[in-house]
């Protein structure tokens, strides 16, 4: 009877102390824009989308790639709120001031807004690699306008990481994002 009462005792503190053992907490990330006074003075209307990503960035995982193209998502590092929306807030944010306007609406947008240029995106790559310290974007844009034919373009942009960690990898995609708007605008600009 004392050794089953000994035996019931040990198994007991054995189950507690397997259930207050603790995972690791989660870190939520965002896709931050700088916070700015600037006045944007120009008068060029976009309408930017629609917006889609490939199937792989429906997740709240962050997605890292491997050397073996194998894609594995975090399990504690994960978006804080939807990775399209980010991206299309990120855009916004970006094609604003770099075509120095405040008038970057997303789709759909009222006939009202009446948008000089549409710009139509795909992005099919958005992740990062450890192995590689790098992030990537690949993305395809049809720029229209009411004025003329319609442009495509193709996008490969690569930006090293800082780090060896998941902060690194968001801070660097922020970068790939900035770079895309860039290189938009810089095609806008030139029609």
């Amino acid at each position: 009877m004392k050794y089953l009462l000994i035996s019931l005792t040990a198994s007991a503190l054995l189950l507690v102390s397997a259930c207050s053992t603790r995972s690791p907490s989660s870190n939520f990330y965002l896709l931050e824009n700088e916070l700015s006074q600037t006045e944007r003075t120009g008068n060029l209307r976009v309408g930017l989308g629609p917006v889609s990503v490939a199937d792989y960035l429906h997740k709240p995982q962050i997605a890292i790639r491997t050397n073996t193209s194998q894609i594995i998502f975090s399990e504690f590092d994960r978006w804080a709120s939807d990775l399209r929306g980010l991206i299309i807030s990120s855009l916004q944010y970006d094609l604003a001031n770099q075509l120095n306007t405040d008038d970057v609406f997303e789709y759909p947008w009222r006939k009202s807004d009446q948008v000089d240029y549409a710009i139509q995106l795909d992005i099919k790559r958005f992740d990062a690699s450890f192995d590689e310290s790098s992030a990537y974007l690949e993305a395809k844009m049809v720029l229209t306008s009411p004025q003329g034919p319609s442009i495509a373009r193709a996008f490969a942009i690569t930006e090293s990481l800082s780090g060896n960690n998941y902060a690194a990898v968001v801070s660097a995609e922020r970068r790939l994002l900035q770079q895309l708007a860039k290189q938009i605008a810089e095609i806008v600009q030139q029609q």
